[in-house]
């Protein structure tokens, strides 16, 4: 019985890839990560914002990315509240996003001593696009209004002279969709309120032509980019534990690549494969 070798070459090289990448999540290996300019970038610029203005972590991200902008927004959070930076978690597109920054940060607050209302404040998920966006650099207290629990933001010592978005030194949008132009073009352009990029990795290239051009401070690129933060902030977080294991996957999937293409090359020389012999009329 002859093997069909297209049908189970596929299943292999899912075996392989999933072996690849479980035994990095099994056994523990610590990885080093080069920390690249960009992500420096944002992290000197958290460092730089000045005691009376708010940092705004924008959370525009759902479960579906939790595996790189989970990192991302954990890494954000810890810094802020390991300097006592005051921020504003916030989401203008994806409604968990919110909601999952608001865990995140509750979970990290207690070792640094920090409190919600003072230290910190979750405006929730606010819809508009980007007639919001535009009406809250204007008057962030008209547009905001309430927190998550239905009450008054000023009401809260932590937002104490905010009220455009002259008063916010730093926005760091951690998306994975296209809303860093929403940013840029309603917010920085008029205002030159600093802009930081978190994304998937899909996303990245978009950002750099925009960080090239210095409209936004620095940008942290899927999980390499987390991985790069948490290896800043001194900690071994997920992102750290988990880029093994992407690392490997990444790996197999270049050499599975080299292996095709020189299998292929052979099956031209032979003549055996698509395309190999050219016939004229």
């Amino acid at each position: 019985m002859k093997l069909d070798w297209q049908f189970w070459s596929r299943r292999l090289i899912w075996l392989a890839l999933a072996i690849a990448t479980a035994v990095f999540l099994l056994v523990k290996v610590h990885a080093r990560m080069y920390v690249s300019r960009p992500a420096l970038d944002l992290y000197r610029a958290v460092e730089a914002v000045p005691p009376d203005k708010i940092i705004v972590i924008s959370c525009n991200w759902e479960m579906g990315t939790y595996g790189e902008n989970g990192p991302q927004t954990e890494a954000l959070i810890r810094q802020c509240l390991k300097l006592g930076k005051r921020f504003a978690i916030f989401g203008w597109t994806w409604p968990p996003g919110p909601m999952l920054g608001q865990q995140i940060a509750e979970r990290l607050q207690r070792p640094y001593h920090r409190r919600y209302g003072r230290d910190w404040v979750n405006w929730g998920f606010n819809t508009g696009g980007s007639p919001m966006i535009r009406g809250w650099a204007k008057n962030i207290p008209g547009t905001i209004k309430e927190d998550i629990f239905h009450k008054p933001i000023m009401s809260y010592p932590v937002m104490k002279g905010v009220n455009t978005a002259r008063d916010v030194g730093l926005i760091i949008d951690i998306t994975p969709s296209n809303t860093l132009i929403t940013w840029i073009e309603f917010v920085y352009g008029i205002y030159r309120t600093p802009i930081g990029y978190a994304c998937t990795g899909v996303m990245a290239p978009e950002a750099f032509p925009y960080y090239d051009a210095h409209q936004i401070v620095g940008v942290l690129k899927g999980l390499a980019g987390a991985a790069e933060y948490e290896q800043l902030l001194g900690y071994r977080g997920d992102a750290l534990k988990r880029m093994p294991a992407q690392s490997s996957a990444h790996a197999l999937i270049i050499a599975l690549i080299v292996l095709g293409n020189v299998i292929y090359l052979r099956a031209r020389r032979r003549g055996q494969a698509p395309g190999a012999r050219l016939t004229t009329t």
